[in-house]
């Protein structure tokens, strides 16, 4: 049973033919979630450089998300900017599965 707080915002069938999915929560809050084995992170789908969209971004070593629009680079599960010209980091949320599912935790 999924405790408050949580919100279902997909499933791991939707990781068939890509490690990353976004989901928009809210009117403008745009996660972007992310398959690294049998984990799934979710992070805030906005590069904090530039605003462009993460999702766009390649997935490098499996714990780190590089924008491909100036090169910053993030950590997934801390959102700490690894790579210049990014020096905030991104927003993270908590995630967990449960039966297939995928809920996020927004705080």
């Amino acid at each position: 049973m999924v405790s408050s707080g949580w919100i279902e915002v997909g499933s791991l069938d939707d990781f068939k033919e890509s490690n990353k999915k976004v989901v928009r929560i809210k009117d403008n809050l745009e996660i972007l979630l992310i398959k690294v084995g049998n984990s799934v992170f979710a992070i805030e789908n906005k590069c904090t450089h530039d605003d462009k969209p993460l999702s766009d971004g390649k997935i490098i070593d499996e714990k780190i998300i590089e924008c491909i629009y100036h090169g910053a680079r993030f950590d997934i599960e801390t959102g700490r900017a690894m790579r210049m010209p990014a020096v905030t980091p991104v927003n993270i949320y908590k995630s967990k599965i449960e039966d297939n599912k995928i809920y996020i935790q927004i705080e």
